[in-house]
């Protein structure tokens, strides 16, 4: 009795049985969705594991911050645990214990790879969304002032304002000690004319001041685009426990992304 099924080659009968997926060791490859399928020859299980995590994976970091994107996200942790199991399950032999490996899989991904992932991601780009009337959305540092280092003159952060607790963006416009003036047509920052980003919010400062900027404090523009009725004033002194980070991207509108 052959073993071989009709018109099979000996040859390609052994490389079957070299796919086997109960005789391949499969080691770091089971961290990849796809990979070992592959290894065994399932092309098409294999792109659908792989093309889904990826396309999951990169629509979920464009959405970062939205409920969209975690929708993705966890469609990504599916795929990857359902690549997994079927791993397990296909080089089990002959006993696969489902409901262990299911628990033992969806636990190790999670607190090796994603937990730590998406804390990161927390802090390196953690959404904030202004007041609903502006509509902006920006991605924070949080670890960019955690080491003692101090806001710079033109860099954009996150922020507590003064009074109300509001959490919003705002650009620097002057750091500790350095002077500040208004002439009554424009600002000057040690001597040197500072454009304002939106200038008709001036209407409530008086005709000429001149100030210091104390040690613990900086001098920010809030950002009020798209406010119907801005009302913060064209400048706001806040204190370094109100900085909450480093505001680096302008992530929401989405046709409006860019780098700050």
């Amino acid at each position: 009795m052959s073993l071989a099924p009709t018109g099979a080659k000996t040859g390609d009968l052994a490389r079957l049985n070299d796919r086997r997926p109960f005789e391949s060791p499969v080691g770091l490859m089971l961290i990849v969705p796809g990979w070992p399928q592959f290894s065994w020859g399932q092309h098409q299980r294999a792109w659908v594991l792989v093309g889904s995590f990826v396309v999951a994976l990169l629509v979920g970091l464009w959405t970062w911050g939205t409920w969209l994107g975690w929708g993705f996200f966890a469609f990504a942790f599916v795929t990857h645990v359902t690549s997994a199991t079927d791993v397990l399950r296909q080089s089990s032999f002959p006993i696969y214990p489902g409901r262990t490996a299911l628990l033992l899989v969806t636990g190790a991904l999670a607190l090796v790879f994603y937990l730590p992932a998406v804390s990161v991601l927390s802090m390196i780009a953690r959404p904030g969304f202004g007041p609903d009337e502006t509509g902006n959305g920006f991605l924070v540092n949080c670890w960019a002032y955690s080491r003692g280092d101090a806001p710079r003159e033109g860099q954009w952060i996150w922020m507590k304002l003064p009074v109300s607790g509001e959490q919003r963006a705002g650009r620097v416009v002057a750091v500790a000690g350095q002077e500040v003036e208004w002439t009554g047509r424009r600002w000057r920052v040690d001597g040197k004319e500072w454009p304002l980003h939106i200038p008709l919010q001036l209407a409530a400062w008086p005709q000429t001041c001149r100030f210091k900027v104390h040690s613990s404090q900086v001098l920010v523009e809030p950002d009020d685009y798209g406010a119907r009725a801005p009302n913060l004033g064209s400048l706001v002194l806040v204190s370094s426990d109100r900085i909450i980070g480093r505001a680096w991207a302008h992530f929401y509108p989405v046709w409006d992304r860019h780098l700050l």
